[in-house]
């Protein structure tokens, strides 16, 4: 029975992936959310199947992590896939760029520090928390969800100047998962920094985006066909959660340590 943790559970990519898993019977699927009750009633509203388990844990609390690796530990004896994709997104200085921080240096330095405690340091406990049982697996694989924000030649091609910290923390968990990736070569667990493509989950509901949403989402379709011209738009949680679970069953320990997207190449879009 393939087990999976998903840090990050609650909503967008994250419960998608419960949902996504949880339709074969035959996977262990265990979510970590930072209220469960509230996230147990929605598993119960869209009647996911008992294989799935929530439980509680928070990416800036190191010690909720390791709470919840020994609770799974109960649950499955091993974890054959890792899958870190709670992140810190300040959407309301979203559209900032550097220079909109001049005379707001605290602002953004807060801004920063809360970003990388749980997009680069939330990453690392994660995996600290876990890693015992992900070597106990015959499988092995721990898969950190990235950001295409975080890709130096997609940032350089699309003239994409906002989300500054979110991007910055990215590029840094980037490297976090290179470092784990050194780390563990010898006993063949693969690392992958994988980005899960531009995905629609600002709105719950796709066919209601609020227009303030939708204006955003526009723009950056538009940035984003001069990386590449053929890009149709945003895809939903669930496209893309198919995507990654393509990528994440290819790869090798030879790709460990890797950024890619959910291509399964270096080309974001």
């Amino acid at each position: 029975m393939p087990s999976y943790v998903i840090v990050g559970a609650s909503r967008g990519l994250g419960y998608q992936y419960l949902k996504t898993l949880s339709t074969n019977p035959s996977n262990k699927v265990i979510g970590l959310v930072r209220t469960p009750a509230s996230v147990q009633s929605k598993v119960s509203a869209d009647n996911l199947p008992s294989n799935v388990h929530i439980l509680q844990g928070d990416l800036t609390d190191p010690s909720s992590l390791n709470a919840a690796a020994a609770e799974a530990s109960k649950i499955t004896s091993a974890v054959d896939y890792l899958i870190v994709n709670g992140a810190f997104l300040p959407w309301e200085t979203a559209h900032l760029t550097p220079l909109d921080f001049i005379g707001n240096e605290q602002a953004f330095i807060d801004e920063l520090n809360a970003s990388m405690s749980a997009n680069v340091a939330g990453v690392m406990w994660s995996i600290n928390a876990f890693i015992d049982l992900v070597k106990k697996s015959s499988v092995k694989k721990v898969i950190v969800v990235s950001s295409g924000m975080a890709d130096t030649e997609l940032v350089g091609t699309t003239g994409i100047t906002h989300s500054v910290s979110y991007a910055i923390s990215k590029a840094g968990a980037n490297m976090v998962v290179a470092k784990y990736a050194a780390l563990y070569k010898s006993e063949g667990v693969v690392f992958l920094a994988l980005s899960p493509g531009f995905v629609q989950t600002q709105a719950e509901d796709p066919n209601n985006v609020p227009p303030e949403v939708a204006a955003g989402l526009d723009a950056l379709t538009k940035a984003f066909r001069k990386y590449e011209p053929n890009f149709e738009g945003p895809v939903l949680p669930e496209e893309s959660v198919k995507s990654q679970l393509k990528v994440i069953e290819g790869i090798t320990i030879k790709d460990s340590g890797k950024f890619l997207s959910h291509l399964g190449t270096t080309r974001m879009l």
